[in-house]
């Protein structure tokens, strides 16, 4: 764990990625001799109720206001933690990460790919899921064709819902990292993997195997097309794709119809959610599937089982409903989550449909075109919340390999993630960053709530097998 001071901000990190290799604890001004509440499922339910001695901890004076955030790609999770020290709010941090990743990690996130998120909006008191799939560009040409680019008007929904900066500064920050960031030991792993598929392309040989050999951990990445790229997103927004030269690139590259570009829309609709009494937990409900009532009978089907167990169950039924992609592998994912002072939560996966997405690059723009997906196997991103009192309990992403089937990354969330939402064991949260083995990978944040002193204390889980990084944040109110 280090600890360092940002803008009179004091960040905590836990990663897999640096020092000893396992996340640590981190609690957030712990009371002495604070009382767990959480013992199974009536105890959430009294956790999130207005009794006495239960205090909502957003509005609680005097101490310090914290802020969590957790990626698979550690210069993004950084990216995060200034967009907080600026005043951002979660959907802020969200989006300034989520294109930070586009630079340091393309071979999962990138301007061509797509992605889904789960986000909840404290105020409101209201969880969402925002869609915007890279779905195949035509309808018969199957998942791995070209792919329709939904990621920057997804990210852009986002930040407009759910933050309160100027796009632009959601912007900058890749723009900068896109003329020069070391590669992080996540990417080299992908480049490795995915060396020779790249060197078939001439503009991808050239940026990621300059001297024919894939790029190691801690060399220099440069990508002027790529700057040059999120200038243009920078300084014209959405149009920039969907309307400009850009996006006719892309469609070509792809063999897309451009006016099909243009008319690419995100979609928000609701969750897929299983009540757990006052609080639910809830996962992203796409169009092609009704999984919500599947969740739900396979948690009541499981009542008796212990709770990883009963997880178990459920990810068998995520996996089950249309969340897989049509060929029944899945395909590589990444994900972030945040959750900010104000107590709403966002948590995102994304893609490019598979590792650098086609391989090969679209001229000019140094990004690499995506294949298409049609449903969220990469990726399974949850919130657990109480829309009584508005406040988010656990974020959690997870994200698929690539070569670990198609219910990956719900397995990975909910097998190993979701008890830690839900038992009283301390160490719970940190369980799955420990396991050696199992499909998927999972980061997210826990949290308990003390009934005596309405304290709130929470822990990061970053899976070393993603090489990922949390930070806590703390700001003043």
């Amino acid at each position: 764990m280090t600890e360092t001071s940002l803008l009179g901000l004091r960040t905590v990190t836990s990663s897999a990625h640096r020092g000893t290799g396992q996340p640590v604890k981190m609690p957030v001004r712990a009371p002495h001799s604070t009382r767990r509440i959480w013992q199974g499922l009536g105890a959430i339910a009294i956790a999130a109720s207005l009794v006495g001695g239960c205090v909502n901890t957003k509005y609680r004076t005097g101490a310090p206001a914290q802020n969590y955030i957790a990626a698979d790609e550690p210069r993004a999770a950084e990216i995060g933690r200034d967009i907080i020290a600026q005043g951002g709010k979660a959907g802020d941090a969200a989006a300034a990460m989520a294109m930070a990743m586009t630079v340091t990690l393309p071979s999962r996130v990138g301007l061509t790919g797509g992605g889904v998120c789960v986000v909840f909006d404290a105020a409101k008191k209201e969880t969402r899921t925002l869609d915007f799939l890279p779905r195949p560009a035509n309808s018969n040409a199957g998942t791995g064709g070209g792919a329709l680019p939904g990621f920057l008007r997804g990210v852009y929904a986002l930040q407009a819902a759910n933050g309160a900066m100027r796009w632009e500064q959601a912007v900058v920050p890749a723009e900068q990292l896109a003329r020069s960031t070391p590669v992080s030991r996540a990417l080299a792993r992908d480049l490795t993997d995915s060396a020779t598929r790249l060197s078939a392309d001439p503009e991808a040989r050239r940026v990621f195997l300059p001297t024919g050999a894939p790029l190691a951990e801690g060399a220099p990445l440069s990508q002027p097309e790529l700057a040059a790229t999120l200038s243009q997103v920078r300084r014209s927004g959405i149009a920039a794709m969907y309307g400009g030269p850009l996006g006719g690139a892309v469609a070509q590259a792809a063999a897309i119809d451009p006016a099909t570009v243009r008319g690419f829309q995100p979609r928000w609709t609701g969750t897929a959610a299983v009540p757990l009494g006052i609080v639910s937990m809830h996962f992203a409900q796409l169009p092609e599937t009704n999984n919500g009532a599947a969740l739900t009978a396979a948690w009541n089907a499981a009542a008796d089982l212990p709770s990883d167990r009963r997880a178990a169950r459920v990810a068998q039924a995520l996996g089950a409903t249309g969340n897989g992609v049509s060929n029944g592998a899945s395909a590589p994912g990444a994900g972030l989550v945040v959750i900010d002072h104000e107590e709403n939560g966002v948590a995102c996966s994304f893609t490019m449909g598979a590792p650098f997405g086609s391989g090969r690059m679209v001229p000019g723009t140094g990004l690499l075109a995506a294949r298409g997906v049609d449903g969220a196997g990469f990726g399974a991103p949850g919130l657990l919340t109480n829309a009584i009192v508005g406040r988010t309990q656990f974020a959690g992403a997870a994200s698929a390999a690539g070569n670990d089937g198609p219910a990956a990354a719900p397995a990975a969330l909910l097998t190993a993630a979701l008890p830690a939402a839900l038992d009283k064991e301390p160490g719970a949260a940190i369980r799955v960053s420990r396991a050696a083995s199992g499909p998927g990978r999972a980061t997210f944040v826990t949290c308990q709530t003390s009934i005596e002193s309405g304290w709130k204390e929470c822990q990061i889980a970053a899976d070393p097998r993603a090489h990922a990084l949390g930070i806590l944040v703390e700001t003043e109110r």
